[in-house]
């Protein structure tokens, strides 16, 4: 990357920092928090994906139901 092209500044809670001016401490602060995010993201991806298939599996399920003609359990009524 070029010197014009480097990122000389980060936004935190909408303030402006300069790069130059970060420790090594905040630098790892916001590489953690960047992992985080992109965790976050991966997480999110693959919940909406397992909720797709579990919609999907719910489905074909209904369907071999009733193509085997599998009948629900009729609950009888306590006697007295």
């Amino acid at each position: 990357m070029s010197e014009q092209q480097q990122i000389k500044t980060i936004n935190f809670e909408n303030q402006n920092y300069k790069i130059e001016d970060l420790t090594p401490r905040a630098i790892e602060g916001f590489n953690m928090l960047i992992k985080l995010n992109q965790e976050l993201a991966d997480i999110t991806y693959q919940l909406k994906k397992c909720q797709a298939a579990q919609v999907h599996t719910s489905e074909e399920l209904k369907g071999v139901i009733k193509e085997d003609k599998i009948k629900p359990v009729v609950e009888e009524e306590p006697k007295e």
